[in-house]
């Protein structure tokens, strides 16, 4: 059965009308809101990396565009890492809220920041997005993927393909809560793997791994290293908060 496609024009205009029967509120102050479900107080307020390494995404102390001591010393697997904020009161509660609390609205607010943060950024844009995967099992109990959703919403927004069943997690992992950095990196060692489409589909390309917060970035190791065996040329990560360094 073809899938039902909305016509861009449409879709605004439905969303156009949904705002005025249903007002939308500030998930964080209750008091109207914008567009994305943020007020411009609480928005203005928000905690944002300021001048951070571009391959890590911590303080660098310099400016955005250097590297910092440690990634001079051993560069990432990856590119460069774009953060929307900085994961501390409140975006730690609002990305709970989302993941955990089935709070869309949340999620949704996230990836407009998501998309202000690539915007501003001016970086070229990927050739595709590939969201972090959950376990099936996990995926199953949640009922949906945090990354997939915020992938789905930038990529619509950037005109950008989403490729989501690419990547897959075979092996369910501990919960990485509460794991210091080694743990982690053991936790997810050989945890992804890549479809035999994938070899064929971005082979060649620019993906931006997409994911809600990046902690000491071993998930994001493992998975940049599965897709560049499978012939992804260059990857960039693409999330919505930097935990700061433990």
């Amino acid at each position: 059965m073809p899938r039902l496609t909305i016509r861009p024009d449409l879709r605004s205009a439905y969303g156009r009308c949904l705002d005025a029967l249903l007002p939308r509120h500030c998930v964080l102050c209750g008091l109207p809101g914008g567009p994305c479900n943020l007020c411009a107080d609480c928005g203005a307020d928000l905690p944002r990396p300021g001048e951070v390494c571009a391959a890590c995404a911590l303080p660098a102390g310099s400016g955005a565009t250097t590297l910092c001591g440690q990634c001079l010393r051993k560069p990432p697997a990856w590119e460069r890492v774009e953060a929307a904020l900085a994961y501390r009161f409140p975006v730690d509660r609002l990305v709970c809220r989302f993941k955990f609390g089935r709070d869309f609205a949340c999620g949704y607010m996230l990836g407009c920041e998501m998309v202000d943060a690539i915007r501003a950024a001016g970086m070229p844009k990927p050739d595709a997005l590939v969201p972090v995967p959950l376990h099936r099992l996990r995926h199953v109990s949640r009922t949906f993927n945090q990354a997939h959703l915020l992938a789905r919403q930038v990529g619509r927004a950037l005109g950008l393909p989403v490729h989501g069943s690419l990547l897959r997690r075979v092996r369910r992992t501990r919960a990485q809560t509460g794991l210091d950095a080694t743990d982690r990196k053991r936790n997810t060692r050989g945890a992804f793997r890549c479809t035999r489409q994938a070899g064929r589909v971005l082979a060649g390309c620019h993906v931006a791994l997409v994911d809600d917060v990046m902690t000491t970035g071993a998930t994001l190791f493992e998975c940049t290293l599965t897709l560049r065996r499978a012939g992804v040329a260059r990857v960039s990560l693409w999330v919505a908060a930097r935990a700061p360094a433990h």
